[in-house]
């Protein structure tokens, strides 16, 4: 395995830049930018803004649609909690300020992913526990760096493709259920904007990169 590992480091840059590149687009999209863009600004929301707003739709309200709300943010939590596992590993050679800039990112995501308001007593209600708890978790992987940097490259991988696959259809399908009622509030059509094209563009890229890298350290295993 060591030896594999050695191959995998030598052989495998390019795609291991793919892949932090497309963890960083997915957290950039994930908690920064509009997935719901009208004029004015007032009217744009992030994920974890319309993962808030969905709950005051009446038809939320009302419980004439159940909505996941936290699964607007799975692109966000799995971006804040891969980014510092690939970054510790030694098992892709990603250059090192790279990795610096993916533990950085930690940072804001993490605090992206909390509550709007962030009171000890609001931070702990159940409503918003397990977003706290993940930005804890994920700032958490930031210190203890040195545990991780053994962690295999190919299961990190395998684990981040199977979570991307929910990242791009858990989200989209909650919308869907949520889209007549956001239509109804903005009175206009209400489409997915450009910041969910981004966070799935950083998906597909860090998926592609992955892939690539197994199939690289297959074929020269």
């Amino acid at each position: 395995m060591i030896e594999k590992d050695s191959k995998f480091i030598v052989h495998h840059s390019l795609f291991a830049i793919v892949l932090a590149f497309g963890l960083l687009l997915t957290g950039l999209g994930g908690a920064f930018l509009p997935w719901i863009w009208q004029p004015p600004v007032a009217l744009q929301l992030t994920a974890p803004g319309l993962a808030e707003f969905v709950k005051f739709l009446p038809q939320v309200r009302t419980l004439q649609v159940e909505i996941e709300r936290l699964y607007f943010l799975w692109p966000l939590f799995q971006a804040m909690l891969a980014l510092p596992l690939f970054a510790a590993t030694q098992s892709l050679p990603i250059p090192g300020w790279l990795r610096w800039l993916m533990r950085l990112a930690v940072i804001p995501l993490g605090l992206a992913a909390l509550s709007p308001v962030w009171t000890p007593a609001i931070l702990i209600a159940p409503e918003f526990r397990v977003q706290t708890g993940l930005a804890v978790l994920a700032w958490g992987l930031l210190l203890i760096q040195p545990l991780l940097r053994w962690l295999p490259g190919w299961l990190l991988i395998v684990m981040l493709m199977a979570s991307s696959v929910a990242a791009a259809v858990l989200p989209r399908g909650q919308f869907m259920l949520a889209q007549a009622g956001l239509t109804e509030a903005y009175n206009q059509p209400v489409t997915l904007g450009w910041g969910w094209l981004v966070m799935l563009v950083g998906l597909l890229l860090s998926v592609a990169g992955g892939l690539g890298a197994l199939w690289e350290r297959h074929r020269h295993g």
